[in-house]
Order: structure tokens, then sequence, then C-alpha cells
């Protein structure tokens, strides 16, 4: 095991990304009962990613649009998860209503939401779609982003929103402190640490992901809060490394085509699935692959990512299986159930 640098348990989140699915309505179902699994199994977060439509020409699916939504519906079937968002794309929703929807799922839940928002100002066509406009600007953007997330959170701690004194109903005072932002730059990553937010780091960022973790770090030195560093975690199991890397082929490859552009550089199939983040082979070899992964040495909050190279939802719940009962304990964590954690 690596020794981290973060003085905190290490916790444990399951992540859906969505967009990499065939079929929406079905792929819902299914990872609603992954996660459902996953609360049997210990893990402490469910986390899912927001995505507006689906690209051009694509036979996949175009993500999950609305997170409320389906963290409602996994509300009412599991007692102990927490509901993350990593995240909602805050400039293309109104911050009022992003804040009703927030504070009726905290309601619901009984105060089990992480809300995570993004910046992810560079989709025009999807703002012009939804009635938003965004800054051409890179500064102007950010400014307008945290204006948003301003008013979203002063809404939530029951400021008035509209100029006659209306706030809003339910309130949720506390959320504000369960806010998170996910992050591509050091200097994003070290402005939410200042402001006190945890972060969400994907497995594919601009830089590396440690350069982001370390600047977050030194943020949090201005606002004093504990470290909630999140670190999405793509994992293919397998009886050896190479039978785990061929099977894991067609999903390497299209997610590198994806992000070619901004990845490392990379030729051969191993590099390239070094290069989109995917730990994979033996629970050794994962163990192993995590724990040198330099932004490890900072996470709070391990991600899981269970897709991109599964063929069926069977081998997911396996892998979930494996990584509770093997992998992760390798890493640190201690299971809820074993220590006998309730809620």
């Amino acid at each position: 095991m690596t020794d981290r640098i973060v003085d905190a348990p290490l916790q444990l989140g399951l992540f859906a990304h969505f967009a990499e699915e065939a079929a929406e309505a079905e792929s819902y179902r299914e990872f609603l009962h992954l996660f459902e699994h996953a609360e049997e199994a210990g893990f402490g977060y469910a986390w899912v990613r927001q995505f507006h439509f689906r690209n051009p020409g694509s036979t996949r699916s175009g993500g999950l649009p609305s997170p409320f939504v389906l963290l409602a519906a996994l509300a009412a079937t599991t007692s102990r998860l927490r509901l993350g968002t990593a995240a909602i794309t805050l400039p293309l929703e109104n911050p009022i209503r992003v804040a009703e929807d927030a504070a009726v799922l905290d309601a619901i839940s009984g105060g089990r939401l992480e809300l995570g928002v993004a910046n992810g100002a560079g989709a025009p066509a999807a703002a012009e779609a939804l009635g938003r406009r965004l800054p051409e600007d890179r500064e102007e953007r950010r400014r307008a982003f945290l204006d948003a997330l301003d008013v979203l959170l002063d809404a939530l701690r029951g400021k008035p929103v509209t100029a006659d004194g209306h706030t809003l109903a339910p309130t949720a005072p506390s959320l504000p402190d369960r806010i998170w932002e996910a992050t591509l730059t050091a200097e994003s990553a070290r402005a939410a640490g200042e402001r006190g937010y945890g972060v969400l780091v994907g497995t594919t960022q601009t830089v590396p992901a440690e350069v982001t973790a370390a600047a977050y770090l030194e943020g949090l030195r201005v606002s004093g809060a504990a470290p909630r560093l999140g670190l999405s975690t793509l994992v293919l199991p397998g009886r050896t490394r190479e039978e785990a890397l061929a099977a894991a082929r067609e999903g390497i490859e299209r997610k590198w085509a994806w992000g070619k552009d901004f990845l490392p550089p990379a030729s051969t199939l191993a590099e390239k699935a070094a290069s989109v983040g995917l730990h994979y082979g033996t629970t050794d070899d994962i163990v192993e692959s995590i724990a040198s992964q330099p932004a490890f040495r900072f996470t709070t909050h391990l991600q899981v990512q269970l897709e991109l190279v599964y063929d069926g939802f069977a081998r997911r719940h396996d892998a979930l299986e494996q990584f509770t009962a093997e992998i992760a304990p390798a890493l640190g964590w201690t299971s809820p159930l074993l220590a006998g954690v309730g809620r």
C-alpha cells in the first residue's frame, strides 16, 4: 500500500459515466441495481455524470441529462449511500432551478446529497439548445460560473431569490458544505480549495491529475477546510494482465480516439490504456497500478468506474465484489460494514 499524504480514511464510491452505454433506459435500470449492490458491498458513495444530448451519428448513449431524477430513484432503494452529482454543468442550467432540485433531493434522501458542479463551458451548441449563452472569453466564463454558483449557494442557504423576498422552499442550509467542483486545471483546483470545496478529478485530464491535486491542497491552506479529493478510477479485473488488456481493446481505442488531442501521446494498446487511466489485470496488478498513480497519494475518495471496457453488467457486479473484497482493502480502505458503522 502506498503512503497517502492526506490524513483521512479512504472513502469508496461507484462512478457512472453513462455516455459509453448502448441504451439509455436499460443502462439506467442496470446502474441503479449496480449502485444498490455497491451499497450492500460497502461502498459509501454513488456518483453520476451529467451529459446533455447524443453526438451526431453516434450509436452510443447520450448520457444522463437529469442526475437528480436518477438519484431520487436511488434514494428510494438505498439508505446509506451518499448521492453525488459529478457533475452538474452549471453554465447550461438555471442556478435557482438547480438549487430547487438539489434541495428536494437532499430532503427526501435524509441529507445524503453531495452536490458536484462543473464549469464545462465548452459546448456552445448545447448551451444554445438549452437557451443559455456562454461568454467567449475564458476568464469571463470562469467568473460567470462562480457568480452562478454563488447564486445557487445563496438560494440553498435561504437568501431571497426574488426582489420581493421569496425564498427557496425547501431550503438546504447545510448543502453548501457538501459542494464539489470538477476541475481540469491547477488554477481551478486551487481556487476550489480556497473556497473550501471538494474537487473531482477525472480519468482523462488536460494536465496530470497529481498537478491538479497538489494545487488543490495549496488552496486548502487558505480556507482551512478538510481535504475532499475524488479521483475517478477505471478498472478491469482479469485472470492475467494480457487477457484483460485484450478484452478492453475496443473501449480503449474508442476513448483514445475521443481524447487523443489532449491525452498523453501513445501508440501501443498498453500505452493508450495508461493514457485513458485504465487499471487492469489481476488483483495485485490493479492494486499496484492504482497505488503507484501519483494522484492517489492525495486521494480521499476513490471513485471506481466499471464501464467503457465491459461487455455486460454481470461482469461489473463481479468486478465490484472483487474490488471491495480484495483490491480496496489492499489500498487502505476499511469497509464500514466490517467496522460496524451504520447509515
